[in-house]
């Protein structure tokens, strides 16, 4: 882990009044006036500018810890570890043993980016600016990861709310519901989002045991399941299905701690971050592996039924029920807690989208979460009744973009910035003639992109390298797309950013 260092050699930005902050203020107008009218200062109106080492206060460091476990102790997570007995056959100990030792590539790299926000005080996406134009491909990939992940979360959430009372809440009451809360929070900023995120786990997480300990009783019947032999084909698409789960994050993991200290320490943060994603994510994977098993045994006929559209709210509803009226509360909590993952998505949502769209600068960041919502939401009222199939092919197809992100963005961090933060001029965040041009990044993930598309195996297309691993007579699996595109853009970088900097100097 580099030093706990922060980037003064190169520039950086000394006060909130110094020049690269014109454009912060102007964008502050409008949010001051309804600051003055809360009159608590808890909405949040800076946008991508970098914050000065003097704004970046915050000293409560193990929030970043109950950040990411409140985000992550969800049912869409829960949702993602049924899929391996559901769509792949898997067996509960072959997707356990996939879970548990995928999660701990998949949620380090994530963990690792998340230094780069109180290190340099700026958002994900704009400190991946390869070139100022350059950036711009893989930020739209962001946006529509953070819409996808909205629209999924809200559609698990609205299938567990309507659990509650079968018949008498819709589904689509549901997810609206989902949707209103989490734009209001996200609305608010960043001192709400971590005020929301350092308590709300604590009653998701007591549901969850409380599911675990009521439902144990049947989860024997997992054994039981009649899983199909474990192909190379089946087990390498649930790797790029639970990988795609959680290094998706790499788009948003800076934008969430920019607040923090820049003398915070580099192992701590790491360790904090990472243990915040990997142990929800991977308790809850297996868990909803256990139940997902189970319930295709057959032994269990309540799983059975309710679980025969796949749907996940009511097989976790007919798990509760034994608790009655307690059952139907904890259904609730378990439904209101996707919010915990969906405001935070909101929120980055507006800090990619002033990358993407720099004129968005010049407009108060709580508008922009209004835009997300009124695209993600009727997207996850169309997709309510296709959840599976939906969750499969878009956890797989974030899987291919952030591999190629995360691979290229820490290839320059380590080979060519030296792993050091001070290698970063913060006062060129802006200025399109001093960034690196940006060609080496974008050839490089286009490189990617083509031995992703040529190896996916998804349901509306199976590439021709995932259809000779897994062999001529099957229709799924195969999935290689992360792992080869990955790989062909971490090489073609290596090759290319070296002669982008003799060609243009920078």
């Amino acid at each position: 882990m580099p030093a706990a260092n922060t980037p003064m050699e190169k520039g950086q930005l000394d006060s909130p009044s110094s020049e690269p902050y014109i454009e912060h203020e102007s964008t502050s107008r409008w949010a001051a006036i309804v600051k003055k009218g809360m009159g608590n200062g808890l909405l949040e109106s800076h946008g991508i500018v970098p914050l000065t080492v003097e704004e970046r206060t915050e000293d409560r460091f193990f929030q970043n810890f109950t950040l990411w476990i409140s985000m992550n102790a969800t049912i869409n997570a829960f949702s993602a570890g049924t899929l391996g007995p559901l769509y792949y056959g898997l067996s509960l100990k072959n997707s356990a043993l996939i879970i548990v030792f995928c999660n701990l590539f998949s949620c380090a790299v994530p963990a690792y980016l998340a230094l780069f926000g109180p290190r340099l005080g700026m958002r994900m996406m704009t400190t991946a600016r390869y070139g100022y134009f350059g950036v711009l491909l893989p930020t739209l990939f962001n946006l529509m990861t953070f819409i996808g992940f909205c629209a999924v979360n809200s559609i698990v959430g609205g299938q567990t709310l309507a659990a509650v009372n079968p018949g008498h809440i819709s589904v689509s009451v549901g997810i609206v519901v989902i949707a209103v809360v989490s734009l209001v929070i996200s609305f608010l900023g960043f001192r709400v989002l971590h005020i929301m995120e350092r308590y709300a786990w604590i009653p998701i997480v007591f549901a969850f045991i409380m599911l675990a300990g009521i439902g144990g009783r049947h989860l024997g019947a997992a054994n039981a399941f009649e899983a199909a032999p474990a192909t190379a084909g089946s087990v390498l698409t649930f790797i790029s299905i639970i990988i795609g789960f959680t290094i998706s994050y790499c788009g948003l993991s800076a934008d969430l701690n920019t607040y923090m200290r820049a003398d915070v320490g580099s192992a701590r943060l790491f360790f904090l971050t990472f243990a915040g994603l990997y142990l929800p994510c991977m308790l809850i994977q297996v868990l909803g592996a256990a139940f997902g098993a189970a319930a295709l045994s057959g032994q269990v006929t309540t799983w059975a039924d309710a679980f025969a559209d796949g749907q996940i709210g009511p097989l976790i509803g007919v798990a509760l029920e034994p608790l009655h009226g307690f059952g139907k509360f904890l259904l609730v909590i378990l439904s209101l807690g996707i919010i915990t993952n969906n405001a935070p998505t909101v929120y980055a949502f507006s800090m990619s989208a002033q990358t993407f769209l720099p004129f968005l600068a010049y407009i108060p960041r709580f508008f922009i979460p209004i835009v997300a919502t009124a695209i993600y939401l009727p997207i996850g009222l169309v997709g309510a009744n296709h959840f599976f199939a939906a969750l499969s092919s878009f956890l797989g197809l974030i899987g291919y973009w952030a591999s190629i992100f995360s691979v290229v963005f820490l290839t320059e961090h380590f080979v060519f910035r030296g792993g050091n933060f001070a290698n970063y001029d913060i006062l060129q965040w802006n200025q399109p003639r001093q960034l690196p041009v940006g060609a080496a990044a974008i050839f490089s993930s286009l490189v990617g992109g083509v031995l992703a598309v040529l190896s996916m195996d998804q349901v509306y297309y199976r590439g021709p390298i995932a259809r000779a691993i897994s062999g001529p007579d099957a229709t799924t699996g195969g999935d290689v797309g992360f792992e080869l595109g990955l790989c062909a853009a971490g090489v073609t970088y290596l090759i290319t950013r070296p002669i982008e900097k003799r060609l243009f100097g920078r």
